[in-house]
């Protein structure tokens, strides 16, 4: 009887190394490495495909690929994919990219696969198939023709001539225009000439007679009154010093007559006198009467005093 079980325990024990020899034979048999090119420029890139099948009851633990290959450079690795089929088998594949810098004929070589053939048995290492990669550079011209690095390309020329000759002749206009109001300019702010046979300050004093006999109850005569008062300082002052004082304001004429007034009080009355021919011209204010005969009589005192320094400046 004990001789009969360990008969059975022998077969049983020898089937089951058969069965996994079986398996493990198959599957050696049925692993395949595919690639799309074996003969590649510097740089360029290589799919490697690994297709493995077997049992339902087989186990890949993992495919080793190394940290680094002489020669190759690994850049990308995909994750193992399984395909059951309705037979109890299946398959796994795995693509893994990769190039090359080093020109040459290089072997890639083999990668390991652990497998197990039984779940919880131990598992066996089996191999891809190493193979050859040539790596060369791009093939040299054979022609030695010298070649563009662009093609020609025709270039149509413009005559700008006409261009330019129009932009000149509207730049010239323009300094042209721009001289023309410059000596224009020029021209007004040279002294006037006065045509009256007069001195300055006989004339200055007939046109203050003049003013004196406007009706100051009248607004329209007011602003006629202190205009011409102002008007009649500025001839009488301007042809005393040869300029033309027409466009100064009030502040330049007492500037300007400081040239023969010293006396402040004396500048103060004019500058009175000026500032209410201002506001009656520009602010349109209307003073009394009293107050305009009192600016003509500042300005007729300021007139003959000038008048007096000329004089005593004489030598």
């Amino acid at each position: 009887m004990l001789i009969r079980n360990n008969y059975w325990n022998v077969l049983r024990a020898g089937l089951t190394v058969c069965f996994a020899f079986c398996i493990l034979s198959v599957f050696s048999q049925d692993v395949k490495t595919i690639t799309d090119k074996k003969d590649i420029l510097i740089g360029e890139q290589i799919k490697l495909i690994i297709k493995a099948n077997l049992p339902s009851s087989g186990l890949v633990n993992r495919l080793v690929i190394p940290d680094s290959i002489p020669h190759f450079e690994i850049i990308e690795t995909s994750k193992i994919d399984t395909i059951e089929f309705e037979d109890n088998s299946k398959a796994i594949e795995q693509t893994i990219i990769f190039t090359s810098f080093d020109s040459g004929r290089w072997i890639f070589p083999a990668l390991p696969i652990n497998f197990a053939a039984v779940a919880g048995q131990p598992s066996q290492k089996f191999q891809t198939d190493s193979f050859f990669v040539n790596v060369s550079y791009s093939p040299p011209d054979s022609t030695n023709q010298l070649r563009d690095i662009k093609p020609i390309i025709k270039v149509s020329l413009s005559d700008y001539t006409w261009y330019y000759i129009i932009g000149g002749s509207i730049l010239l206009l323009i300094i042209i225009i721009l001289l023309y109001r410059y000596f224009k300019k020029r021209k007004k702010l040279k002294p006037a000439i006065s045509s009256s046979t007069l001195s300055p300050v006989d004339e200055a004093m007939m046109e203050l007679k003049k003013l004196a006999q406007y009706n100051l109850y009248i607004a329209g005569e007011i602003k006629l009154f202190h205009t011409g008062l102002a008007a009649v300082f500025k001839n009488y002052l301007g042809r005393k010093l040869a300029k033309n004082l027409v466009n100064e304001t009030t502040g330049d004429l007492l500037i300007s007559i400081k040239k023969y007034i010293m006396q402040p009080e004396d500048i103060s009355k004019l500058a009175t006198a000026l500032r209410c021919t201002d506001a009656v011209k520009f602010a349109k204010y209307l003073p009394q009467p009293d107050e305009s005969n009192d600016c003509l009589q500042k300005i007729k005192e300021t007139i003959i005093l000038t008048e007096q320094q000329t004089t005593n400046n004489k030598p």
